[in-house]
């Protein structure tokens, strides 16, 4: 693939065009299908490795237009130029810019960027994150309030979520077991890597929550 020839730190998986190497956080650009044969859509997305996920979420994604048409083709005469001049001009500059947690907080945080998915407002994820990035108090603070049941995380439909987070997670940070926390995570990323099929790009570090005094 001529953009991955071109661009070293890129790495084709499936329909997904990854940035490595990945460390505790996914960054790649997807070429999702539609009901069309011939069109498809392309969107840049991040995600951290802060829980055990089957697929790449979606939560934080950024359509990628093209400034010559509304939709994308592959029929189209021009799509080989025009798409890897999106990828470079719309995705690639942001991708690269969020390399850490704390990148990733500061992007995935703004309602103006995402207005149902900030970060500020999405607890089950945040707890798991502030955790791997060694705020232990705010990611305490979450758990506790989730575990009150009064938040709209402890629906149903997020239910199997929700217990592992306070449930497996949620007695580690209340204890302040941070080798516990610490191996917990190392869990949840090592399982998403394998889900993805992305363990050659993979390369596992210590969380900032290790690189912590105690």
């Amino acid at each position: 693939m001529p953009l991955v020839e071109k661009h070293p730190d890129l790495a084709l998986v499936g329909r997904w065009l990854y940035l490595k190497p990945v460390r505790h956080l996914l960054r790649g650009i997807l070429i999702e299908r539609t009901g069309e044969a011939d069109r498809f859509r392309p969107w840049w997305a991040v995600a951290p490795l802060c829980e055990p996920e089957r697929a790449f979420p979606l939560n934080w994604a950024t359509m990628i237009s093209s400034s010559a048409r509304r939709l994308w083709f592959w029929q189209d005469e021009e799509i080989s130029t025009d798409f890897a001049a999106a990828l470079e001009e719309q995705a690639l500059p942001q991708l690269r810019a969020i390399a850490t947690l704390d990148d990733f907080m500061a992007f995935a945080d703004s309602p103006e960027r995402f207005s149902l998915t900030a970060f500020r407002w999405y607890h089950l994820r945040s707890v798991g994150v502030d955790a791997a990035r060694g705020d232990l108090e705010t990611a305490r603070k979450t758990c506790v309030e989730l575990m009150g049941g009064r938040t709209k995380w402890s629906v149903p439909s997020m239910r199997e979520e929700f217990d592992r987070v306070t449930g497996e997670l949620g007695p580690l940070l209340a204890a302040n077991d941070r080798a516990g926390m610490a191996r917990l995570l190392h869990e949840w990323e090592t399982y998403t890597v394998e889900q993805l099929k992305i363990g050659h790009i993979y390369e596992p570090t210590p969380f900032p929550l290790e690189r912590m005094a105690g």
